[in-house]
């Protein structure tokens, strides 16, 4: 089988699963875009820069996150995972396949909701560039844990224990302001994120950060090859 023929059967075999996955999409698309949709045509929240991170650190998680965390743990289960790895799939096949939908509908969410608010961003490409790299971040630690854990449960432990997270960092800032908890926020994987709205969107490229974002996906990205790895090697043995 080619690299594109293999390609081609991965992403047909994604869609199939997206589609006939109704709990899926309730809970990862219908919740989170489902319910803050409508909210966002109340009058009161209409303009609210500050309203704006609370929803995407919730998109982040579910939209992309969670998604990526369900979909992968449930192959592990069915031992889809190890079949395609037996049949000689790639780990940048299987990257490419698995993250595309979840990276779609996060980044898409993200562009879409600043609008539904009315909320005026001053740095766009800024915004566009943390949004991107924000998505990967969430997909890939979601990954990782998937991969390294041994069923549905225990991905579904971890990501709900990174989401709360993300939203306990991302709300600290409004409830306690010093050097220390400002640091912690930007060395964190939604640094960057947060930065960009505790500063409404005047944000330097320069900062420590920006810095920061990069360097979490590529730690990522070399830890999800190592998972990869990893379960490659067992599946073989």
């Amino acid at each position: 089988m080619t690299k594109v023929t293999r390609l081609k059967s991965l992403f047909w075999l994604r869609w199939q699963y997206l589609m006939s996955n109704k709990v899926l999409l309730y809970l990862c698309i219908g919740i989170p875009i489902g319910y803050f949709v409508p909210i966002s045509f109340i009058p009161q929240y209409q303009g609210k820069i500050a309203f704006l991170p609370f929803i995407l650190n919730l998109i982040y998680s579910m939209t992309g996150g969670c998604f990526i965390s369900i979909m992968v743990s449930e192959e592990k289960e069915k031992k889809n995972l190890r079949t395609l790895i037996l049949s000689g799939v790639k780990l940048q096949e299987y990257l490419m396949t698995i993250i595309l939908f979840p990276f779609m509908l996060c980044l898409g969410s993200c562009l879409i909701f600043p609008f539904l608010i009315r909320v005026s961003l001053p740095n766009w490409p800024m915004y566009l560039v943390i949004a991107i790299m924000t998505c990967f971040i969430f997909i890939l630690a979601n990954l990782s844990m998937a991969l390294f854990t041994k069923n549905q449960t225990q991905a579904t432990l971890f990501g709900f224990g990174l989401t709360m997270l993300a939203m306990v960092l991302g709300n600290l800032p409004e409830f306690v302001q010093n050097k220390f908890v400002d640091d912690v926020i930007s060395f964190s994987f939604i640094g960057a994120n947060t930065n960009y709205f505790k500063a409404s969107g005047h944000l330097e490229w320069s900062d420590k950060s920006m810095l920061m974002m990069v360097l979490w996906v590529v730690g990522l990205l070399v830890l999800t090859r190592f998972a990869f790895v990893w379960n490659r090697q067992n599946h073989v043995r």
